[in-house]
């Protein structure tokens, strides 16, 4: 559905008392989306790993053929692999559009 699209990830909100927000926006491209579990899978390209937290809430901005679709939700793994530097965040809410033109 997403897959191929650029994205940006950036934290909007931080949980853990005593954390900090950090409000870097990453670019990222989804390799996949599994609707069924609501989770969105992010290549982060030269971003560390540990550069995401996984207290935060982070906001994504998915670059669609129609325009920019938006989620909210978590960081639920991070791992590298053949592929990358990978960031599956759980979907809160689902998915809406950019409304502001």
């Amino acid at each position: 559905m997403y897959e191929k699209c650029a994205a940006s990830l950036r934290m909007t909100r931080m949980i853990l008392e005593g954390g900090s927000l950090d409000e870097t926006v990453y670019k990222c491209q989804v390799i996949a989306y599994h609707q069924e579990s609501e989770c969105i899978y992010l290549l982060t390209g030269r971003s560390g790993l540990t550069a995401f937290s996984l207290d935060g809430i982070y906001e994504c901005m998915v670059e669609t053929k129609e325009g920019i679709v938006r989620c909210r939700g978590m960081i639920r793994e991070r791992y590298g692999n053949k592929l990358g530097k990978i960031v599956v965040m759980k979907v809160k809410n689902g998915f809406y559009k950019n409304t502001v033109n």
